[in-house]
């Protein structure tokens, strides 16, 4: 258990093997590692589920084997290996008797950080694959829109909610001004009203569809009228989605979710076309 007020993340570590003075020396190391980034505990149990690390003694009978073993458990880096430099029947341990001391703490925090930095790459592909990060010229980012809306109300409603969804968002007044700045920006799709004085939804969604670099860029009508001729007018335009205001959040998000999921399958599909 963590000690009250400390916050770092703990880790669990069981040992196979290990000889009771290095127990000993182990628990003295994890004791005063107070201004460590992690803190460790030795697992009083070795069920599966039951500890985060292992240290394992390559030098008594039965540890290769017990270490691999683990390795089928645990992620192979987190198997820690103890042993001599000397053997010539193995490959370098990690963990060498004669530096244990001074070493366990480093090889520790090593895995841990290999750890830690394989979760959050696995959780950047999935926000990846899901559409919420975009991957781009080597950088990271989240998914842009364009709001297009003369009421400023609404465009400042509209952003926050996106903001909300986890969607970065920049919002203009007018359907001319929208064209000015997609003509100079990438976004991921375009929200825009129908009705505005200069150039209506409508006629901005038909300027998109006919730019060959902006057309696969989706389209999202927001507006309040809600008739058949209404909605057969914005499929005609070429809008990818039709929502009628007031709208919900949850209609909000489900309409922008499955969008930016079919971007990044699209663009997936394009790379991987690409590299064929």
């Amino acid at each position: 258990m963590s000690e009250v007020g400390d916050i770092r993340p703990e880790f669990r570590v069981a040992v196979f093997g290990l000889a009771t003075r290095f127990q000993r020396l182990l628990e003295v190391v994890l004791r005063h590692a107070r201004h460590n980034r992690y803190r460790f505990c030795l697992s009083t149990t070795r069920g599966p589920g039951e500890f985060d690390i292992a240290l394992v003694d390559m030098t008594v009978a039965g540890g290769p084997e017990v270490a691999q073993t683990l390795g089928h458990v645990l992620e192979k880096e987190a198997v820690l290996k103890v042993g001599r430099r000397t053997d010539p029947d193995r490959p370098r341990d990690d963990l060498l008797q004669n530096s244990f001391v001074s070493q366990v703490l480093f090889a520790l925090n090593r895995v841990v950080d290999g750890k830690l930095s394989r979760r959050r790459e696995a959780e950047v592909a999935a926000a990846v694959a899901s559409g919420m990060v975009i991957a781009e010229q080597g950088e990271r980012r989240r998914p842009r829109a364009l709001v297009v809306d003369d009421s400023p109300t609404v465009r400042r409603q509209v952003s926050l909610a996106l903001h909300q969804i986890g969607v970065d968002s920049e919002s203009v007044a007018s359907a001319q001004e929208a064209l000015d700045v997609l003509a100079m920006r990438r976004y991921e799709m375009v929200l825009a009203d129908v009705v505005m004085p200069d150039m209506d939804g409508y006629r901005l969604t038909r300027a998109i569809k006919r730019n060959r670099a902006l057309r696969g860029m989706p389209v999202i009508l927001l507006t309040s009228r809600s008739s058949p001729f209404d909605l057969a007018r914005g499929a005609l335009a070429g809008c990818n989605s039709y929502l009628v205001k007031p709208v919900s959040m949850q209609s909000l998000r489900e309409t922008v979710v499955r969008h930016l999921r079919k971007i990044a399958q699209r663009r997936r599909t394009e790379r991987d076309y690409s590299y064929a």
